[in-house]
């Protein structure tokens, strides 16, 4: 009776955030779109549009940050949860701050992605995440914005702040590549060769394509190492 219970509040929290999830992101959304529509009503009735060029440009976005998008939802989803997932794509700054965020939280509280306890400690700590975030950002430019803009984009601390993304994905793929051996070392090995292959400049242009194909390649080595029976499945204790 009482897994029962337990199963009925877990669906009952799960349906909730997705209701919630879904109506905040179309508010957010159309508050976007409101932008550059009032911008556009305000000031743009003596811009000429070119529609030829506009298209062009909707279609090589569309491509490029449509794949994107669809990568990390299949990605990130598992480590961000439910709720984490409507946060982080509201908010934005996935990579830097909210997938850390929630990684992070789970690994200090021993806790596996995919459980109730998962679900309710990701949304919590990606929610701190965007409330601290939006507090910094605020007050940067309120009070700091003319200060620390000079020194960011600075030749010093460029270097840096070039590096960041691979800085942060290396420090929270380590552990799971360490974790699973079996598992990380051919994807490592095939992203290294392709890497001396193609080069830098091709990758980072077209990374997003790099990471779903990444993705598939990780997947259909579990299932062959798993068939052959070099990687085996461990009891849940």
């Amino acid at each position: 009776m009482k897994q029962t219970n337990h199963a009925n509040t877990s669906g009952s929290y799960i349906d909730t955030t997705h209701r919630i999830g879904k109506i905040s992101t179309t508010i957010a959304v159309l508050l976007i779109l409101m932008v550059p529509a009032v911008i556009t009503f305000i000031y743009g009735k003596s811009v000429t549009l070119d529609i030829p060029k506009t298209f062009s440009a909707i279609v090589t976005l569309t491509a490029i940050y449509g794949t994107v998008s669809i990568v990390e939802v299949v990605s990130f989803s598992p480590f961000l949860g439910s709720g984490g997932t409507y946060l982080s794509f509201i908010t934005g700054n996935i990579m830097n701050m909210k997938l850390p965020a929630a990684t992070n939280a789970l690994r200090v509280n021993n806790i596996e992605r995919g459980t109730d306890e998962g679900e309710v400690v990701t949304t919590l700590a990606i929610g701190a995440s965007s409330i601290v975030t939006t507090l910094i950002l605020f007050l940067g430019m309120l009070f700091l914005g003319k200060l620390l803009v000079p020194i960011i984009t600075g030749p010093k601390l460029a270097p840096a702040f070039n590096n960041v993304t691979p800085a942060l994905t290396g420090a929270l793929a380590a552990p799971y590549f360490i974790k699973n051996k079996k598992l990380s070392i051919p994807t490592v090995i095939a992203s290294c060769l392709l890497y001396l292959v193609l080069g830098y400049a091709f990758m980072s242009a077209h990374y997003s394509y790099f990471m779903l194909a990444f993705i598939v390649i990780s997947f259909l080595c579990y299932l062959l190492l798993y068939k052959i029976g070099y990687v085996k499945e461990e009891p849940k204790r």
